[in-house]
């Protein structure tokens, strides 16, 4: 039988009547001790301790039919913050998240990625000038997640594989330097997923892939990215999907990142928007592109189908153009090539958020801060 010192009770405690205000908007101590069972004593420390360390404030009163109105407590969202930062080619995106992982502030720098040092001292300095525009004091921030194009160490230190940037070696160290708060690299693909699984309690195994310029792809098991024994799972843009076709930059030829991903749908020098205007306006060349993007990609979802059968949602910068006639038409052609009969729908359009990788980049710290609190 496992034994808990009194310090360790404390602490349970403490976690408990924090995490129980996280939960209700509003609440009071009397509803704190009759949740958790605990003596208002108990609770009457616990809410005393978290106001003195900024963690909770008083909001008021409680209505009452009977009696004295209830003094309510509400968390302190921005007690402590956390920074997510996408790093494509030509830009960055920065933002800074609440406890709640809501999107306090955002930025973007235009910004050639460039391995070398006066890229990351530009970066860093940038960064920490909008880090210091908040309006909080640095030991408040948690950390600040870096959401790269390309697969990252188990550890969030090192760039294992990043070949759209050119950046597989570069080592967390090249921007911690610049920073006293902890960093680390996440994958841009899991920091999406992440995004989505934070804002939906109802996902619990899931397919994540996000369609941006780019393709990429989190395999969510029990409401966890899992990342497999190397960190490569999830990589489904490089399986093959047209033997000998196009040529990817991981050095194949026919990977679905060429057929299914933005930069296999438009033309070279197209715009995203200027595609589906022209769709709109039923432009005759451009339907059938739409039509032949649909078709690869039904193929691809149901090869990944195939292999874990789970819900596909479908993320990044196509989903907000994905309209539910197109999902209708990937269903009706993965029922036309499955190899099993399908009845069920399982392909779903994400939340679409403008800012879901760097946010998710972001999470991460503030998950591990409420775990542990």
């Amino acid at each position: 039988m496992e034994k808990f010192s009194l310090t360790d009770i404390k602490k349970m405690n403490y976690s408990d009547v924090y995490h129980y205000i996280y939960s209700n908007e509003k609440t009071s101590k009397q509803s704190i001790a009759s949740a958790l069972r605990m003596s208002l004593p108990t609770v009457t420390q616990h809410l005393n301790d978290l106001l003195e360390e900024g963690l909770i404030e008083k909001c008021g009163y409680l209505k009452s039919q009977i009696g004295r109105k209830a003094i309510a407590y509400r968390i302190v969202p921005d007690a402590r913050l956390a920074i997510g930062v996408e790093i494509l080619s030509s830009r960055s995106f920065i933002t800074v998240l609440n406890l709640y992982g809501h999107v306090i502030d955002r930025t973007k720098i235009n910004l050639q990625f460039q391995q070398n040092e006066s890229y990351f001292k530009e970066l860093s300095e940038f960064i920490n000038r909008f880090i210091s525009a908040q309006p909080v004091s640095e030991d408040q921030i948690l950390g600040i997640g870096f959401a790269m194009q390309g697969l990252v160490s188990q550890d969030g230190t090192e760039m294992i594989y990043g070949k759209i940037l050119n950046c597989t070696g570069l080592h967390i160290d090249s921007l911690q330097k610049y920073f006293k708060i902890p960093c680390r690299f996440i994958h841009d693909a899991e920091c999406a997923a992440v995004s989505e699984l934070w804002d939906n309690e109802e996902i619990n195994d899931a397919i994540y892939l996000s369609i941006g310029h780019h393709l990429g792809g989190s395999i969510i098991l029990n409401r966890m990215i899992h990342n497999g024994r190397t960190g490569r799972s999830g990589t489904f843009e490089h399986t093959i999907l047209i033997p000998d076709g196009r040529p990817c930059y991981c050095g194949q030829k026919g990977c679905a990142e060429c057929y299914c991903s933005i930069d296999g749908l438009l033309l070279k020098g197209e715009e995203l928007e200027n595609f589906f205007a022209e769709k709109e306006i039923r432009n005759p060349s451009v339907l059938n592109r739409w039509h032949s993007f649909l078709n690869d990609l039904a193929s691809f979802l149901n090869n990944i189908h195939m292999s874990l059968d789970t819900i596909i949602i479908l993320g990044g910068h196509l989903a907000p153009f994905l309209q539910q006639t197109d999902l209708n038409y990937l269903h009706r052609e993965i029922r036309q090539i499955t190899a099993f009969p399908e009845n069920e729908d399982f392909i779903f359009r994400g939340n679409y958020q403008e800012n879901a990788v760097s946010r998710g980049a972001g999470l991460p710290y503030i998950q591990m801060f409420l775990e542990e609190i």
